[in-house]
């Protein structure tokens, strides 16, 4: 079926093992042309541009992702996460460029929590974002102000995680 993604994916993945990655990158493409309006298209896409290191790129096709799926928090979520990681890892990049991926993180962390409120799982990477920020800030007051504000976002994300099992708890059917 030339409009199912997964073939395309599939051959994307032959290419990118055997290194013909300009190849694979069509392949994926081919595959966001065939479902523009499918979430794995862009994700996957993202996926592959990030193994090869191809940040900006990444960040790009989880953006395009975001735009087709508007009221979707989870679309945000993964692009805070994926700035997280970014500014947490690459021990390249300039105090600059951590502090506006960071901001960059924040903000989609904010896109996610606007549309779902108890979004724990953003709630959770933003206070992993402040606590990164706070890790490059010089004023001991700003800084204890992000930690506090991170400390907040942890409670109650717990909370809404502890909240969340117990309603699937008691949802279960029980057992005789």
């Amino acid at each position: 079926d030339p409009s199912d993604p997964a073939n395309y994916f599939y051959l994307a993945n032959i290419y990118e093992q055997n290194g013909d990655y300009d190849k694979a990158e069509a392949q994926f493409l081919k595959a966001k042309e065939m479902k523009p309006n499918e979430s794995t298209v862009y994700t996957t896409l993202a996926a592959f541009y990030d193994r090869q290191g191809e940040f900006e790129k990444t960040i790009n096709a989880l953006n395009e992702r975001a735009q087709h799926e508007p009221s979707n928090p989870e679309a945000h979520h993964v692009i805070s996460t994926y700035y997280w990681n970014e500014a947490y890892k690459n021990f390249k990049l300039s105090e600059a460029d951590k502090k506006k991926y960071i901001q960059a993180g924040i903000d989609e962390s904010d896109k996610a929590l606007a549309i779902k409120d108890d979004y724990f799982e953003a709630l959770t990477y933003k206070n992993l974002l402040l606590r990164l920020m706070a890790n490059l800030e010089t004023n001991p007051a700003r800084q204890q102000a992000l930690l506090k504000q991170a400390d907040q976002l942890k409670s109650k994300a717990e909370e809404l995680q502890k909240a969340k099992l117990a309603a699937t708890a008691t949802a279960a059917p029980k057992k005789s």
